[in-house]
């Protein structure tokens, strides 16, 4: 993610994310380039669509660009949903400010100028949202969604906090860029509906929430609507589409400059004795020839390797470079393994890492987490109860986050790592693990060669 220190004051970076919403975009990109707040960045993420949408915002884009101060298309090279790519999309964003904007709604003008605004002069607050009007086909026959909203800080505060009750619109949401090192963005909670849970998130963590009682925001109802109570058709089916395969592990391998290392790392995953592996590359902007190497890699094993463990390899390369643990993050949201290993890029797997580490989570179903020993730094590796002792009495890092593999419903509860800690991310996530009731093992075997 873009340092804090790194993002342009008053910059607002407008993240989009789409699937197949060709038939709509435009219109909320025409709502976008009306606005009348000066500086503003476009993310439109694309979760792997199989419409136009590309052809018809690129066409768009050329009649436009004036209006932004930056603008990024990424289409992702697979569906992972909405909440995955609005996260993606909030952390290569460069803003001081994020908003948060569905492909098939519409801003009015001021809407972006006003909730600058608000921020601006309240500087206590982290997020605001705004009223918001419905519509079908034509905008000028809209009529009144805002019924269910609150306006008072104080009460959306207690909504939440006493009564998980939703009261403010995702869609029409701006916040600080700062909060993300703590609350990372969307989770997935529950398997539909986690709008309301991002929120409660951020409430839950005592940061203010506002509420501009104006209507400015236009909510499209339409079957398969990313807004409104129907919203959740779509949501089903892209959990349909990016089904979590049983007994898969996907490995995470994030790359910077790798050349030199990678082909050793490549080699000892593709040697692993367990038969069921994806490898998740995640680029963090090489500027040497480590696509070349791993692409070359690749097509060696395939062609040539007796063992076929490894079902497919998917490499990523984000536009700009985010750093850990984001980078980690990105690799666990495009994943589809019931199971996710973390990989350093200049490490190698003993053959039977993967294989006894699934073991251990198939024979032992009350912990989500194991790590294994690991060389050098085998005496920092402590394990059984001495693991939430060391991390929640002693504030000491004994998991080797290389080794660390997860059950896929911890990332999906957690969203990932967050930079709360600064530097100190690995041990942040295994204390939050431990903290909310998770268990974790360290396998005394050494399985692991930094």
């Amino acid at each position: 993610m873009t340092q804090l220190c790194d993002r342009k004051p008053g910059l607002v970076s407008i993240v989009i994310a789409t699937y197949n919403y060709g038939h709509f975009i435009i219109d909320a990109l025409n709502g976008i380039e009306k606005q009348t707040y000066p500086d503003i960045e476009l993310i439109i993420m694309d979760d792997a669509s199989e419409d136009n949408t590309e052809e018809l915002v690129n066409s768009w884009y050329k009649k436009c660009k004036y209006k932004f101060s930056n603008f990024i298309y990424l289409k992702l090279p697979r569906n992972c949903g909405a909440g995955w790519a609005y996260n993606i999309g909030f952390q290569i964003s460069s803003g001081e400010y994020i908003v948060i904007h569905d492909a098939d709604d519409v801003s009015y003008p001021e809407k972006i100028n006003k909730q600058v605004k608000v921020l601006d002069e309240h500087p206590d607050t982290a997020m605001v949202g705004t009223g918001f009007r419905t519509f079908k086909n034509n905008i000028l026959e809209s009529k009144a969604g805002s019924g269910w909203l609150s306006f008072n800080s104080a009460h959306i505060e207690r909504n939440y906090k006493k009564y998980l009750r939703h009261c403010v619109a995702y869609g029409t949401l701006m916040f600080r860029a700062a909060m993300l090192e703590e609350i990372i963005g969307c989770f997935k909670a529950i398997p539909v509906g986690n709008d309301m849970f991002f929120v409660n998130n951020i409430v839950n963590h005592d940061f203010t929430i506002e509420n501009i009682k104006e209507e400015l925001h236009y909510v499209r109802k339409h079957t398969g609507s990313m807004s409104s109570q129907i919203r959740h058709k779509q949501d089903i089916d892209v959990l349909k589409k990016r089904k979590v395969v049983d007994d898969l592990v996907s490995i995470i391998l994030p790359v910077k400059n790798s050349r030199s290392t990678i082909s050793d790392t490549l080699k000892s995953i593709g040697a692993q004795t367990y038969p069921n592996i994806e490898i998740i590359i995640i680029d963090d902007c090489s500027n040497d020839n480590s696509r070349e190497v791993i692409n070359n890699w690749y097509k060696s094993y395939r062609n040539h390797s007796k063992n076929k463990c490894i079902k497919d390899l998917l490499y990523f390369k984000p536009p700009r470079e985010v750093g850990f643990p984001w980078i980690c993050n990105f690799g666990a949201y495009l994943s589809r393994g019931e199971y996710i290993a973390f990989h350093h890029d200049k490490g190698l797997s003993h053959p039977k890492r993967i294989q006894k580490q699934v073991e251990f989570l198939k024979d032992n179903f009350m912990y989500s987490a194991v790590g294994t020993n690991c060389k050098p730094a085998g005496e920092m590796i402590r394990y059984d109860d001495k693991i939430e002792d060391s991390y929640i009495t002693e504030c000491f890092n004994c998991v080797n986050i290389n080794t660390l593999m997860v059950r896929y419903e911890q990332i999906h509860k957690t969203a990932g790592f967050n930079n709360l800690m600064q530097g100190a991310w690995d041990f942040e996530f295994i204390y939050r693990l431990l903290n909310n009731g998770y268990k974790v093992q360290n396998l005394k075997e050494v399985l692991y060669f930094q």
